[in-house]
């Protein structure tokens, strides 16, 4: 990685941090940042297949780290265009995919382990804010976390999910922003959401926003400038950084 890359560049800014400076955090986005959702929506096509064995030929097209933002529109490219059939499974990814069941499928991306654990090691704060629910996906998020080696939940370690399934993403991740400004200075923030990302910057004009370029939902805003593009988070640096 460049010197002069912007991940990079904050951690050297930490390093000169005055003791008295408020405890910097490195906020995470999880569905689509950290972890890829392809193995999730393939399961569930799968699944799926299982009770509409005309889509099962196609379903056993589709590769998990090639699938996109919406399964439906995977099996369309693939030629399946039946739409009862289609609507059918809409039904079913949606009451399957915000599940603790489903969600322990995910893959990590490569390096986003390394990073959120040389963030850590940095003296950055650990913030998980994701979209995913409380009552439906905690227990699932926590061993998918545990699992990959993702630092735990501690006293520098912070989960925030959703109250509710049918609260909207970005209501409640703006929401928690007074909360981070109490805590903090929030110096770093991973997002795969072009508008999510946009009201991190807005809100922390200081800080870095980096967009892991993965899959997003349908018709986002334009990119801000000021946010940062990444088509990867590994980063052979970290293996031989000094980061204290």
């Amino acid at each position: 990685m460049s010197p002069h890359h912007p991940i990079l560049a904050t951690l050297e800014r930490l390093k000169t941090r005055p003791a008295s400076a408020p405890l910097p955090i490195a906020v995470y986005d999880l569905d689509s940042t950290l972890f890829c959702t392809g193995p999730r929506n393939l399961a569930i096509a799968r699944a799926f297949s299982e009770y509409r064995h005309q889509l099962r030929p196609f379903v056993d097209q589709l590769e998990a780290h090639r699938m996109g933002w919406n399964v439906m529109a995977d099996l369309r490219e693939l030629g399946f265009t039946d739409p009862v059939i289609l609507t059918e499974l809409r039904h079913f990814w949606r009451a399957t995919f915000f599940t603790d069941h489903f969600v322990k499928m995910d893959s990590v991306y490569p390096g986003a382990v390394d990073l959120v654990q040389a963030l850590r090691v940095a003296g950055c704060l650990t913030f998980y804010l994701t979209g995913r629910d409380d009552l439906g996906m905690r227990q699932g998020t926590l061993q998918a976390l545990e699992s990959a080696g993702f630092p735990m939940p501690s006293e520098d370690v912070f989960l925030r999910l959703k109250p509710t399934w049918e609260e909207d993403d970005l209501v409640f991740k703006t929401q928690v922003f007074d909360e981070l400004r109490a805590m903090g200075e929030v110096v770093l923030a991973f997002e795969n959401e072009p508008t999510n990302a946009n009201r991190f910057l807005r809100a922390f004009p200081t800080a870095t926003i980096v967009l892991h370029a993965t899959i997003h939902s349908p018709d986002p805003e334009p990119l801000d400038a000021g946010v940062h593009v990444v088509g990867t988070l590994a980063c052979d640096w970290i293996q031989g950084a000094d980061l204290q």
